[in-house]
């Protein structure tokens, strides 16, 4: 967390970015993980991402029927 304050905002974004990647290629391995799917959602809705935030929160409707 230190290193992230002394980066640029372009550095940082990109590392946010990839932080939100690897955990949506962890929920293609975990399909069934309603935790990560939450969370996934969330970063995305963040990011401003809506269409992968519907298809997350379809994921998690999934899950909690």
């Amino acid at each position: 967390i230190d290193a992230a304050d002394q980066m640029l905002a372009s550095e940082r974004a990109e590392m946010i970015r990839g932080m939100v990647q690897r955990l949506a290629d962890r929920m293609k391995d975990n399909p069934d993980d309603l935790e990560g799917w939450q969370r996934l959602a969330k970063a995305y809705r963040v990011l401003g991402k809506t269409k992968k935030v519907r298809a997350a929160e379809a994921q998690i409707k999934r899950l909690s029927q």
